[in-house]
């Protein structure tokens, strides 16, 4: 993926999903990953309103009756992760893990399941299924947050469970401020003022301004076939921003200048992936904590009995995790080298992959309130067989709501080996295992994103740690 700055020219507008009518434009929020990607695609459109000779030829349909006219569905394989805040002296930002507490004690700085608290039986616990432990809190009340912005050296030092520097924080007066402007209500129909419904309205609306030297860092890749070869894959985002560096995002029509970033890999933390980088706890169990950066969305699905699909609630719990046991149903991915003779090269170079289960389970979970992620479409990118396609064109209208678990939410699971462990990080990481690093040693792909939903607009990238019980810290502390 390339790496990219967006320079506001002015005022950004994010607007959440409270009605202007009732509560004003909130638009002074950081926004979700959803925006830079429709952004990019908005862009792309009208820089390139036909086919370009770098594009990949797709016709709309499955391959099994695509009628080969013409039509195509254009920058599909487009994908993006971000936009983060980049401070003034170039650290890429990500929002706080819900499990750190004011404390710059290394013990005491991150909450803990509780296997065993007196007086209270397991079975009369009101944690919802398939949660086993409450976490608890070692630090003194205090009325003081934790800094919402961490930096990459943060979230490293956070991973390694050592508390990071105050340096290294950052909170949203340091980032971006709001500022409210008032204006007269123009009716959309006749683009006037002063009459009909428009008459003696007025509106309020909350615009986001960066602080001076602060940026948006954002991710992208639109990866082409060349010559239909799928092998033989060409970034082509560049294209984009070598005919253009203006791009409109948010609301209101608001114009940004794109720069490339100038650094080597990708700037996001790194989580733990080794088997000796789980701790083993008493249970015998290896503790593997998995936290997000991005959101994530896991919608409830509905169960077919004929097509053997389970319903499941979604929400909270991802979609990945039986909701009633907690059982990772993830499969781990491994390579096999096979000898398969290849009589171009004239030497077996296949290597074929197979899939095992992940022996791990869901025990506990910190999860902030939920997000809602809105939006509008033109539906433009409706095939002609949906219900909604007419010869007419497709009718706009709003995107379906969806809540998203917020950047920041901790899950703890348990894995019964180290081999285990390190199966279910590979898998949980945004970066893979040990092997997508060998494989892609400059970390530029985006290996894993575990939201069901957007995961190609950047929701559900996270990374992996480990954890231990409050029980056994708090001895080592008083030890």
């Amino acid at each position: 993926m390339k790496i990219f700055t967006l320079i506001p020219q002015d005022l950004l507008f994010f607007r959440d999903a409270r009605p202007t009518e009732t509560s004003g434009g909130h638009g002074a929020r950081w926004p979700e990953p959803s925006v830079i990607f429709d952004a990019i695609h908005a862009a792309l459109w009208r820089a390139f309103p036909v086919r370009q000779p770098w594009e990949h030829w797709h016709d709309y349909g499955r391959s099994s009756y695509r009628p080969h006219n013409g039509d195509t569905q254009r920058f599909g394989s487009l994908t993006t992760a971000g936009l983060f805040p980049v401070s003034h002296d170039g650290q890429w930002l990500f929002p706080a893990p819900a499990d750190a507490t004011p404390s710059n004690d290394s013990a005491t700085f991150l909450l803990r399941p509780i296997k065993e608290y007196p007086g209270t039986p397991a079975q009369q616990s009101n944690l919802p299924a398939p949660l086993r432990y409450p976490v608890g809190n070692f630090s003194q009340p205090t009325k003081d947050p934790v800094a919402p912005w961490w930096s990459t050296a943060a979230w490293e030092s956070y991973i390694k469970g050592e508390p990071p520097e105050p340096s290294a924080l950052f909170t949203n007066a340091d980032l971006f401020a709001g500022e409210w402007t008032t204006g007269i209500a123009i009716d959309p129909a006749t683009q006037t003022t002063g009459r009909g419904e428009t008459a003696g309205k007025i509106y309020s609306a909350e615009y986001l301004r960066l602080r001076p030297d602060v940026r948006c860092g954002f991710l992208a890749s639109l990866r082409m076939k060349q010559n239909g070869d799928p092998k033989a894959l060409r970034e082509c985002i560049c294209e984009l921003f070598a005919a253009t560096r203006i791009i409109i995002v948010g609301g209101q029509q608001r114009p940004c200048r794109v720069e490339p970033w100038p650094g080597q890999g990708l700037p996001l933390p790194r989580g733990l992936h080794a088997q000796a980088d789980f701790r083993r706890l008493r249970t015998g169990k290896y503790a593997v904590k998995w936290v997000l950066l991005t959101p994530a969305i896991w919608p409830a699905i509905a169960g077919e009995t004929e097509k053997s699909v389970p319903a499941h609630p979604g929400g909270w719990l991802p979609n990945w995790v039986c909701p009633q046991t907690g059982k990772v149903l993830l499969k781990y991915r491994a390579g096999i080298r096979r000898r398969v003779w290849d009589d171009q090269k004239r030497r077996t170079v296949r290597i074929a992959e197979y899939e095992s289960e992940i022996a791990a389970w869901l025990v506990a979970a910190v999860v902030p309130k939920p997000i809602p992620v809105i939006g509008w479409t033109e539906r433009l990118h409706l095939l002609k067989d949906e219900p909604h396609w007419s010869e007419d064109g497709a009718p706009h209208g709003p995107r379906p709501t969806h809540f998203a678990v917020p950047a920041g939410a901790v899950y703890y699971f348990e894995a019964d080996t180290a081999d285990d462990a390190a199966k279910l990080a590979s898998a949980l990481n945004w970066h893979g295992s040990e092997k997508s690093e060998i494989r892609n040693p400059q970390s530029e792909i985006i290996v894993n994103r575990r939201s069901t939903l957007l995961g190609e607009k950047g929701y559900g990238l996270g990374v992996c740690s480990t954890w231990d019980f409050y029980e056994n810290v708090a001895a080592r502390s008083q030890a």
